[in-house]
């Protein structure tokens, strides 16, 4: 689920992503949820639903993986 983030936000395969670090410090946009939300149920065979499509679940890294992580198990 990190290389999600890493290909949607332009971050090397081998950069550190910290878990509590603002997305949006990482170049995270509106256009890039929806890029990385599109390419997580993609990759994932999971469907998001929409109340989880808001800010606070792609504030972090964390915040993402953990919302995500609901779904792909």
């Amino acid at each position: 689920m990190t290389a999600a983030i890493r290909k949607v936000c332009g971050i090397a395969p081998d950069a550190q992503l910290p878990p509590n670090a603002p997305l949006w410090e990482m170049g995270m946009d509106s256009m890039r949820v929806v890029e990385l939300v599109v390419l997580l149920e993609t990759e994932l065979d999971i469907t998001l639903p929409d109340e989880y499509l808001v800010g606070d679940t792609f504030a972090t890294v964390k915040s993402t993986l953990d919302v995500v992580g609901r779904f792909a198990n």
